[in-house]
Parts: C-alpha cells; structure tokens; sequence
C-alpha cells in the first residue's frame, strides 16, 4: 500500500485528536506568530486616532454571549482607545445582552464602573434602547428622551457627560459592534445618512462579507471578528495596551495550516491515484 492509500484508512477521531492538540498548545504556549494587517482594521484605527479630547462618541454593543469571544475584545480595546484620545464616551446597545458587557468593559477598562469617578463625566453606560431601528432614528432626534435613565437607574438629565449632547448632530464618532440586527445597516440608514456621521464597525467573521460593500464609503473602518480585533490590539500596543489575543490568534493560525495540509495530501493523494490507474 502508498502512502496515500494507508493516509486514506487512518481513523478520523486521531485527526481530530491532532487538531485539538494544535489548537490547544498554543494556548498554553503562545507563539506570537505574525499578524498581517488588514487594511479595513488600519482605517478603524486612523479614525479613531483623529478624535480630539471631548468628542462624543457613541458606541452602540449589539451582541449575545454566543458572539462575545470574537467580540468583547473588540469592545475593550475600542473603549480604551477612545479614552486615550480623550472622548467622551457614550456607550448603549439594541440588543438587552448588550449592556452587561458595556459594564463589563468599563470595569477592565477603567477599573470601576457607575462607581468610578469620572463616570458620568467621560464615559457613561445608557443601557439597553428597545424597538431596535426605531430607536436608532429616536436616538438621533433626542437621546435624552429615548434614554431617560442610565444602565445603574439614574436620571439623563442629571449626567454631565450628557447636558451639551441632543441628537444626531452632537455625535461626532459612532461605532457599531454587531452580530446582526440591528447592526450595522441600520446604524448607516438612521444616523450615518441621516446626519454624516463618521462610522465605523465590528463584525463577528461571519457576518464580515455583508459589511464590506460599505467601505470605506459609508464605514470608514471594520474590525472583522477575532482577527480584527487581534490587529488592532497590536496597533495599540503604543499607548501601553495589553491584548489578550495572540494565544487564540495562534491557534487559529496553525488549525488553519493544519487544514490546507488535510486538503492538499488529499488532492495529491487523488491525482497520484488517477494517473496510476489511467497508466
């Protein structure tokens, strides 16, 4: 027998037992493989970057917990970028699952939440706004009388980081982080055309090839799922920030060689086979 012929009766499960060995080793032991950059993730960050201190940017934190591997990375890292630049951040979500990563983000961020200092002043958490694009076009014409209250129960009205912010033409930065609707196009439909806006947006992997047809048009920059996130972590390693993706990064990247491998073996395999019988 050939070799190919002996690969072809080899048993799945030690395949699988292979892959769960190169996905979990460098977890335990990162490589620190390198990351190419995409240009959509180096346009997210260059906008970002032309924030001025006391710009106001919404940041809209549109998924479940099925979807916060790929995207509460992203969710840190752009929450922390816009405080080095000096915005104020306003953070909200259409999706009820949205608001307890927003905390969460203002806890790894900042070190507090509601009980933090500058909470109310800088950044503010306004919790979960219903009726989905409804309420987006509500947000854009009054945000205080869609968002009465804050996450944590107190009053719009009596948060300082809001007094000077009405709608729609306040909002210098919007950034969508989404897994699906609303999301994204509904964000450009309400607030991007309605106002002009600059936008930009996070997308889980899957959803990225539905979002790309608006750049850089209408988004001026995209995070696309783990990978995204991964390059703009390394962008930001200049103002001191820490990811946390290079271990998942470079399991990724080998799994992915591992495949290729499978699939090339297989299609050599095939055609050695093909031409010996046709010989």
């Amino acid at each position: 027998m050939s070799f190919f012929d002996k690969l072809e009766k080899v048993d799945p499960r030690y395949m699988y037992v292979l892959l769960f060995i190169i996905v979990a080793l460098p977890l335990l032991r990162p490589i620190g493989l390198p990351i190419s950059m995409s240009p959509m993730t180096v346009a997210f960050y260059d906008t970002v970057e032309k924030i001025k201190p006391g710009d106001v940017a919404i940041v809209s934190i549109d998924y479940s917990p099925a979807s916060q591997p790929e995207q509460y990375p992203q969710t840190k890292a752009v929450i922390a970028h816009l405080s080095t630049k000096g915005a104020k951040i306003i953070c909200l979500g259409f999706w009820a699952d949205g608001s307890p990563f927003i905390d969460k983000a203002f806890k790894d961020v900042f070190g507090k939440s509601k009980d933090h200092p500058k909470y109310g002043i800088d950044f503010v958490n306004l919790g979960y706004v219903p009726a989905g694009e409804i309420g987006m076009a509500a947000i854009g014409k009054d945000i205080q009388a869609t968002c009465t209250k804050d996450y944590y129960g107190t009053a719009t009205s009596a948060i300082p980081i809001m007094k000077d912010v009405k709608g729609g033409k306040d909002f210098k930065l919007v950034v969508s982080l989404a897994s699906g609707t609303p999301g994204v196009p509904e964000w450009l439909r309400q607030i991007q055309a309605q106002y002009g806006v600059t936008f930009l947006g996070g997308v889980t992997a899957v959803s990225a090839p539905g979002i790309r047809q608006y750049f850089p048009a209408q988004v001026s920059g995209v995070l696309e799922g783990l990978a995204g996130a991964a390059e703009y972590e390394v962008l930001l390693v200049k103002y001191g920030y820490v990811g946390t993706l290079a271990p998942p990064m470079d399991s990724q990247s080998l799994s992915h060689l591992l495949v290729v491998l499978f699939i090339v073996l297989g299609n050599v395999g095939f055609v050695l086979r093909k031409y010996g019988k046709a010989k």
